[in-house]
């Protein structure tokens, strides 16, 4: 299982498309819609930048964390039966949406750090400890599925995949990341 330090990486990770959509902010209050795309490029390519750096390196960090999760030398893979298996992909999208909204209505032409960080912490705290965090976006963009699986001994666990799942026995090996989430050894 991941300790708290991995588990904080991975809550941190989910932040990367609030940066994309500052990134986005930040440059189209800046673009020039006169000028050719080739041009506004070059006047502002450094632009935001900051906020797309650090969600560049926020999506690496979370391919990092998954993939070496996953890798023969990271976590202990464990067997597993599955019983019972229902998509829950759908709550990623509501997830998402929840946390982009405030900032896609913005009729300032500046961000307030301030308010940022505030929402930032209060995502953090409620995330962290609501196990809520396993609904990463960027594990969606990155091709993940999310199944909430039982297995046997009634035990219910959120699992990742890139596989489509038909078959409770396409999942044979699974990786724990948290308490209640898994991840598929095999398709990871």
């Amino acid at each position: 299982m991941l300790n708290k330090a991995a588990k904080l990486a991975l809550v941190a990770t989910s932040l990367a498309p609030i940066f994309l959509t500052l990134w986005f902010v930040e440059l189209s209050g800046v673009w020039e819609a006169a000028l050719p795309w080739s041009h506004n490029l070059t006047n502002h390519w450094q632009t935001g930048s900051v906020y797309l750096l650090t969600a560049l390196i926020l999506s690496g960090l979370c391919f990092a964390l998954v993939w070496l999760s996953a890798s023969r030398h990271g976590l202990e893979r464990l067997p597993v039966r599955i019983k019972a298996v229902k998509t829950v992909d759908k709550e990623i999208v509501g997830f998402l949406l929840v946390y982009l909204l405030p900032l896609i209505n913005q009729s300032q032409s500046t961000i307030s750090v301030p308010v940022l960080v505030f929402i930032a912490v209060i995502f953090f705290f409620i995330v962290y400890n609501s196990h809520a965090y396993h609904f990463n976006p960027l594990l969606g963009f990155f091709g993940y599925h999310f199944y909430e699986v039982t297995i046997e001994g009634d035990i219910t666990y959120v699992l990742i995949t890139r596989q489509n799942i038909t078959d409770c026995k396409n999942v044979s090996q699974v990786v724990q990341l948290t308490e209640y989430m898994i991840l598929d050894a095999n398709h990871a």
